[in-house]
């Protein structure tokens, strides 16, 4: 009796030890937060070039009205 208590004992503690999720499992949650930072580079890339255009657009402006001024 000792022997099959101590035998379902060790069994559950062994199945309920391996709460590690799988390889496979973490590669996909790798690769999806990979995809998702990725896109969000590409988000904030579009919007640097977007301020990089309208800074250039504001520079000419400022130059033109500085050269209207003179």
């Amino acid at each position: 009796m000792k022997k099959l208590l101590l035998t379902a004992t060790l069994s559950l503690l062994f199945l309920a030890c391996n709460m590690n999720p799988s390889k496979e499992a973490r590669i996909q949650n790798l690769e999806t937060e990979m995809q998702q930072a990725t896109e969000r580079i590409s988000e904030l890339e579009d919007r640097v070039q977007t301020l990089e255009d309208l800074n250039e657009v504001l520079k000419t402006r400022v130059i033109q009205l500085e050269n209207r001024e003179n």
